[in-house]
């Protein structure tokens, strides 16, 4: 965290300011900048500010039922109690800048609302204009993760794929999907996750689409899911399986396989987002499957990273057309799809680019029961 704060408040006063202001306006508001420079404390928390100020000086705000508990961690110089409500944290920001030269005050508006930098700035007579948000740079911090990120990375994809496997051990014809999903989050919880990432899917891959329903013996599950551990870190995974393997299952699944074990090759630093996509594409058609849309996307302290457009996914906007540099988190997801046989995948990890091979973060394998 002193790291993070450092690199931060350097480029504050480069930018010719003094003091940064970090708000957690409303749990789940994308409050991943503020999180990044409070460390787990934030992530479940909501009416706070951390007001830094390049003399090292800190300030907290938050709502009163922490505020004794946090005085007493030491972690800040001063503490701020606040009621949970929109006005008084307001207040509380306004009371934390009160010493502080305003038109040196810079902030991260990522981490808050339009309506709440609106106030904000009427309450405290100024404008929140681009020139004083600091949240491009915090992004681009974002985008190369360290050892530490990499390894709360890890910890929440081990838990996902201990709660696939369990998963794929118990779904059996006869099923419903909606039980399976249940399983599974709860499974994801039980093992120590904090939250789902996201809303995890359990689809059909073989046949027409439908909707959730029984399992068929004739069927091939695709599971897409993740969860965020207590600092804020993200999984995102998918695995397909089948339930009865015949020649025309193996067939594919071996043909998406071999497709998603060559094409995953072309990532690595120097590589734009989009020459991934292309290439990823181009295997798609050697092994008879259907060019791809996009491929993958920016993880980390969310599930879609919001590091854009400092940092590329797979394809295909215009942002993506810069290259990967080394330390980037990215899943690789290329859906292989063959319209003759009317088959689908959903096989998905996470990757480290480096300057070499990338390395796959994820261990849990992608031939499941075959």
């Amino acid at each position: 965290m002193k790291r993070r704060t450092e690199a931060i408040l350097a480029e504050v006063e480069r930018r010719g300011f003094d003091t940064v202001v970090f708000v957690n306006e409303v749990i789940g508001q994308n409050p991943s900048n503020f999180v990044y420079v409070a460390g787990r404390w934030g992530l479940g928390e909501e009416h706070c500010a951390l007001v830094l100020n390049v003399d090292g000086g800190s300030t907290v705000v938050m709502p009163h039922w922490g505020a004794a508990r946090m005085r007493e961690s030491g972690l800040y110089d001063e503490v701020i109690a606040v009621r949970q409500e929109k006005g008084h944290h307001i207040r509380g920001v306004r009371e934390a800048l009160a010493a502080s030269d305003l038109d040196k005050v810079c902030f991260d508006l990522s981490t808050m609302s339009a309506q709440f930098a609106l106030q904000l700035g009427r309450a405290m007579g100024i404008c929140l204009t681009p020139d004083r948000d600091i949240s491009d740079h915090v992004f681009k911090l974002r985008s190369i993760k360290d050892e530490f990120e990499i390894a709360e990375m890890r910890r929440a994809i081990y838990i996902t794929e201990e709660a696939v496997m369990e998963l794929v051990q118990a779904a059996r014809p006869g099923m419903h999907t909606w039980t399976l999903k249940k399983r599974l989050d709860a499974a994801m919880i039980e093992k120590g996750a904090y939250e789902s990432s996201f809303d995890s899917t359990i689809r059909f891959g073989r046949g027409p689409p439908r909707p959730p329903g029984l399992v068929k013996h004739d069927d091939m599950l695709l599971v897409d899911v993740g969860c965020r551990v207590e600092t804020g870190y993200c999984s995102d995974m998918g695995r397909t399986w089948p339930m009865t393997l015949d020649a025309d299952v193996r067939d594919y699944l071996e043909r998406a396989v071999a497709a998603h074990t060559e094409s995953i090759k072309a990532i690595r630093s120097g590589i734009t987002g989009n020459e991934v996509l292309e290439r990823a594409s181009e295997v798609n058609r050697e092994y008879g499957f259907e060019p791809l849309v996009r491929c993958g996307h920016q993880i980390g302290l969310d599930v879609h990273d919001y590091t854009m457009p400092y940092a590329p996914s797979f394809g295909p906007i215009e942002t993506d057309n810069q290259p990967l540099e080394a330390g980037m988190t990215l899943t690789f997801e290329p859906q292989h799809v063959d319209p003759k046989m009317n088959m689908r995948s959903h096989i998905e990890d996470i990757v480290l680019v480096t300057d070499g091979d990338p390395i796959l973060l994820n261990e849990l394998p992608w031939k499941l029961l075959w």
